[in-house]
């Protein structure tokens, strides 16, 4: 199993890098990377390569990614994320067609500043490093297209939305 280019579904609740070191281990690989990364508290699919053809990342087409993500109404979290909840306001309920019309909103090019906490790279460190160490530094906007977005499902004060989005700028390829 020297070369091979696959797909893996990621559980939630594990890091990417320990999961492809679970991949490697159960496969006796020395070489292995994958494309993208997911939160730690994500679940869903990675692009995964062996042996020489991890250099096919660079190859590879990045077709939109659709994500589905529940939101908390009225939480607020340093990371942007469910870690580190810190205040919690209550909301009155909204109709669903507002909350609707608001997520159809954000189709189209978006510019928006990752969260401090992200695993974006500042002079070679990762953000969320940094974050933790609570040095100061500054984010730099990305840009994605949306193509979709829409409501799945609402219980005040959870709202499930689906969108398929493309970032604008460069993905990152992890080797290990």
């Amino acid at each position: 199993m020297d070369n091979r280019l696959f797909v893996a579904y990621k559980p939630a609740g594990i890091v990417c890098n320990h999961f492809l070191s679970r991949i490697k281990r159960r496969y006796g690989v020395k070489k292995a990377g994958f494309s993208g990364t997911l939160d730690p508290f994500a679940q869903g699919v990675l692009i995964v390569a062996f042996g020489q053809f991890t250099k096919l990342f660079r190859f590879l087409k990045k077709a939109p990614k659709t994500y589905r993500a529940t939101l908390w109404i009225g939480a607020s979290s340093p990371t942007l994320d469910i870690e580190k909840i810190d205040h919690v306001e209550e909301m009155m309920p909204f109709h669903p067609d507002s909350i609707a019309i608001a997520l159809q909103s954000m189709v189209g090019d978006i510019s928006y500043l990752p969260p401090k906490y992200s695993a974006k790279k500042i002079e070679g460190k990762r953000a969320y490093d940094l974050a933790r160490s609570e040095q100061d530094f500054e984010m730099k906007a990305i840009t994605s297209h949306v193509y979709d977005c829409h409501l799945v499902h609402y219980a005040h004060p959870f709202v499930t939305f689906e969108t398929t989005i493309q970032r604008v700028d460069m993905c990152e390829v992890w080797v290990l």
